[in-house]
């Protein structure tokens, strides 16, 4: 009888094992997909009560036509809402994490002029790899100490504007920041 418990409870065993790599995947999709949500809500919050008002501007958004085009220069010369152009789902992994580490991040950028939002449409490619290419010598503790994240805007913007242009961009905005 004592032999029937013991190989019951070895054949038990080894059913629990495969649960936990579902479990650890479904936590990091639910981690993912809870920051992306939260960042689509409250990235547009914290900018409205810092005095901002942001109008994305999509990089990869084909469909825009030419009036609308035109009507974002328009509002841009008359003063208005400035246009942002937004970096979405970049991936990194920190340095000295070994792959085991990941950021994922959003960056908007509020462009200083039409010229500087043409650039950043057609050079996305060069704005990605200056962004990954910064914050992937940080470590996961300089990612995760959030007092930092001013530090990482300025070092994006002196980055960024060093390959652009003095004037390309105004502000930086992580409206995700994610670090697992």
């Amino acid at each position: 009888m004592a032999n029937e418990d013991a190989q019951v409870a070895e054949e038990a065993a080894p059913a629990s094992k495969p649960k936990l790599p579902l479990l650890i995947g479904m936590v990091a999709v639910g981690l993912a997909v809870g920051g992306g949500t939260g960042a689509a809500f409250l990235g547009p919050m914290v900018a409205k009560k810092l005095g901002k008002e942001v109008t994305p501007v999509v990089a990869h958004a084909d469909s825009a036509g030419a009036e609308d085009e035109a009507a974002a220069e328009d509002s841009t010369a008359e003063g208005a809402a400035t246009p942002v152009h937004l970096l979405e789902n970049l991936v990194l992994n920190p340095a000295g994490s070994g792959g085991s580490r990941f950021l994922l991040l959003t960056v908007a950028m509020e462009v200083g002029s039409a010229k500087s939002a043409e650039d950043f449409k057609n050079r996305d490619a060069e704005l990605r790899d200056i962004i990954l290419t910064s914050l992937g010598t940080k470590s996961v503790d300089e990612l995760t100490d959030i007092s930092r994240r001013e530090a990482f805007k300025k070092e994006l913007h002196t980055a960024v504007t060093a390959r652009f242009g003095k004037k390309a961009v105004k502000s930086l905005y992580f409206p995700q920041f994610v670090v697992q």
